[in-house]
């Protein structure tokens, strides 16, 4: 089996393990993507949203305060401090993921900029 996959774990457990077709990471030198058969790396990750593309083409995002990510062998490992996924279509459900994605980056950083970035791109998602 030669799919990518993606390990997104926190202390409190594993948020996601399975097969995808691609992620964009937010990297502490900017966000960059990965496909299968990148090469190997190693990097922190800084505060912002991973978006992960699964290979039905459905997008999950998940807001993230930092970590680190090792890429090896089309195996992603993503080590994250804490973490906030949007997954669900009812909207009272995505207005309190919105309200704790807001109040973990708020809590990540004090850079205005970054946290109205990936809020914006969450509320686009949800959508």
């Amino acid at each position: 089996m030669n799919d990518l996959t993606l390990a997104l774990v926190t202390p409190y457990g594993e948020m996601f393990n399975g097969p995808i077709k691609h992620v964009y990471l937010p990297g502490k030198e900017g966000e960059f993507g990965v496909l299968k058969g990148h090469s190997d790396l190693l990097a922190l990750l800084t505060t912002g949203i991973v978006e992960i593309e699964h290979l039905d083409g459905s997008t999950e995002l998940v807001a993230i305060n930092w970590g680190y990510v090792e890429i090896s062998n089309n195996h992603v490992n993503a080590l994250i401090d804490s973490a906030v996924c949007l997954k669900s279509k009812d909207n009272s459900q995505i207005s309190e993921f919105l309200k704790d994605a807001k109040a973990l980056l708020e809590s990540a950083t004090s850079d205005k900029l970054l946290i109205a970035n990936a809020m914006h791109k969450l509320e686009v998602a949800s959508k």
